[in-house]
């Protein structure tokens, strides 16, 4: 069977027992089905159910899932040891694909495949999952922008047709997807790195050998998987590769995009997902390594996953209009814009434990990378002059196309938990609109673009909400503190300002308090085991691994390496006198003390930075 175009997507009339056994049996290439949803961390699962084990149950699948102990998912304080059972439930509404085992090919001219089939978690009679919280969330967030539009006594004069004329309301999310790929088990000196990306000389070049195979082979599987591509190229980091005796190339460290259409949150989500699990199938093939951690290498650029948020309503007549765009030329956005864009800025404590809930993430989150630490928007020079600053948390994208009207959120990377965040930001915007109403956009563009200490009803007084300047070489790390707030450290400070936050924008919605503890403590063990399994023993193993050259030394060598050594031992020896640092972090996360944990956890990493640059100078004048 030859299968031509988006073969790989499951069409949604066979999406039911009947129809479904009839498709099976015409794809004989399919042996499993595999039934997929999403944990509070974004973990998808991934097993595999014969397919003739299947087609005898599908109608009991079908109607009632599939049942587990739930020893698979990460839903802390919901699937507990003593009440573990979890159902996986067909979402017959969801994306369904054709897994295609490329490494596996048949007799056929196909190769062994899984019938991928996206699945909420149900637990007991209410379903948890990132994949539902999404959806549910969604459709609260449809009713709720036509509540807040027919209560809003400006609709008809902003928009030129009466409320009653509107028949629904819809949400887009489009992701911006970012990675690291190299050649396995090979060094790139962080020198050439810095150097070549300070110099741009990886943004927008032309890819080569197998990066270019991988790449472009990569867009032609998505292409196939039903992904609507606009483009895949390089991003700002990387060195140049170095050509082999045999024509291919060695020492490839770059850094990649690739962009694809927005599309309805839940299918999305489910596709940036898959797209991560299809990106690195494919780069491996062609021997290739690819890392989706937002920083892979400290002092070289992190991986963003800029998400694109907007909202619309539609018209009984089926006319489409964007809720952000504004009607005039001479104002950057519409009413719920403003309060769209405010609200997300106001409450983005809410939404933040979502977004960055790890020490990767934190660690891409440095001034000077083009990634954002402050709560700080941008909307442009002027309405006729669209602005893109890459140093804020969000920024106002238009076009000539007001349907294109849309904000990009920057601080999220590709392992941020799409379906919590996209739900969250969702719900934050809401609040921002309902303060809209029955206010005018001068109104609501002066209090967005306010001053330092100037009274405001929603957002508070003594902070700004946008800046059009680079925030890193305009303004001092005190200096952004005092405009835009304190930046969190540590994970534990970002949960902390969650639980401390106004946290009305959330209430009575699909973020129930059971599933927003079970987030929260779900980011909580992350963190702690991160530190404990993966932080403390990759310093260790770093800093032991440094070995003095006393026959090359010098007095300043000499002087170098007691610093090195004194740092070093402070921060992971023992003493009869005194814990080290490492051993009083382990002691912290023991006794629960969070907040100590942290303060120390970001003391031990700026000394760990110092130790690293002293051995750097060490080793470059004991080499000669």
């Amino acid at each position: 069977m030859e299968k031509k175009g988006k073969a790989n997507v499951v069409p949604g009339e066979v999406k039911n027992a009947g129809d479904l056994l009839k498709f099976l049996k015409n794809r004989p290439e399919i042996r499993f089905v595999s039934l997929v949803g999403v944990d509070f961390l974004g973990n998808d699962t991934d097993e595999r159910i014969p397919v003739s084990y299947f087609l005898d149950h599908v109608h009991e699948i079908m109607d009632g899932g599939v049942q587990t102990d739930g020893s698979s998912v990460n839903l802390p304080g919901i699937a507990t040891l003593n009440d573990a059972k979890i159902d996986f439930i067909v979402d017959a509404a969801g994306e369904w694909f054709v897994d295609e085992n490329r490494e596996y090919p048949l007799g056929s001219g196909e190769y062994l495949s899984t019938l991928r089939i996206p699945a909420f978690f149900k637990h007991g009679t209410e379903t948890y999952c990132s994949r539902s919280l999404l959806k549910e969330t969604a459709a609260f967030a449809q009713g709720r922008i036509c509540e807040i539009l027919q209560s809003d006594p400006l609709f008809e004069e902003e928009w030129g047709f009466p409320v009653s004329e509107m028949e629904d309301a819809y949400l887009t999310l489009g992701t911006e997807l970012e990675f690291w790929v190299r050649t396995p088990a090979e060094h790139v000196s962080l020198q050439e790195l810095s150097m070549s990306q300070m110099l741009k000389e990886s943004y927008w070049k032309r890819t080569k050998g197998q990066v270019r195979r991988a790449l472009e082979e990569t867009l032609l599987v998505l292409e196939d998987y039903g992904y609507h591509v606009e483009m895949g190229h390089k991003e700002v980091g990387g060195v140049k590769a170095k050509l082999s005796p045999d024509g291919s190339f060695h020492g490839v460290m770059e850094q990649l995009e690739i962009d694809w259409r927005y599309d309805h949150p839940l299918a999305a989500a489910d596709k940036e997902l898959y797209a991560r699990i299809l990106i690195k199938e494919v780069f491996r093939k062609n021997g290739l390594e690819v890392t989706f951690d937002a920083k892979p290498l400290r002092g070289i650029a992190g991986s963003g996953e800029h998400m694109h948020f907007g909202m619309g309503i539609v018209t009984r007549s089926g006319r489409k209009i964007n809720l952000f765009s504004s009607q005039s030329e001479d104002s950057f956005l519409s009413r719920m814009g403003y309060g769209a864009l405010m609200g997300l800025l106001k409450h983005w404590p809410l939404v933040n434990p979502f977004v960055t809930h790890s020490i990767d993430a934190l660690n891409r989150l440095k001034p000077g990378f083009e990634a954002p630490v402050s709560i700080v928007a941008s909307l442009g020079r002027s309405p006729r002059s669209p602005s893109r600053n890459r140093t804020v948390l969000a920024g106002l994208i238009r076009s000539d196309n007001p349907l294109s009207t849309r904000f990009e959120l920057r601080a999220p990377h590709p392992h941020t938990n799409t379906y919590l965040a996209a739900g969250a930001v969702y719900l934050v915007m809401l609040d921002g609109m309902a303060y809209a109403v029955s206010r005018n956009r001068e109104e609501l563009h002066k209090e967005l673009t306010k001053k330092y200490g100037e009274t405001s009803a929603y957002l508070e007084q003594y902070r700004e909400y946008v800046s059009e300047e680079n925030i890193f070489s305009s303004l001092t790390h005190e200096e952004r503190e005092r405009l835009y707030g304190k930046t969190p450290e540590t994970v534990w400070e970002i949960l902390e300002a969650f639980r401390g936050a106004d946290r009305s924008p959330l209430e009575h919605t699909p973020f129930r308090e059971e599933i927003i503890d079970s987030a929260l403590r779900a980011s909580l063990n992350k963190w702690v085991v991160e530190i404990r399994e993966k932080t403390l023993p990759g310093v260790r193993q770093a800093l032991s691994s440094c070995q003095r050259r006393p026959e090359h030394e010098e007095s300043r060598d000499t002087r170098l390496w007691k610093d090195f050594e004194a740092k070093r031992r402070h921060m992971l020896k023992d003493r009869r006198s005194a814990l080290s640092m490492a051993s009083e972090i382990e002691l912290s996360l023991d006794r629960k003390e969070y907040r100590d944990a942290g303060r120390l956890m970001s003391s031990f990493m700026a000394l760990y930075e110092e130790a690293e640059e002293i051995y750097r100078l060490y080793v470059k004048n004991t080499l000669v």
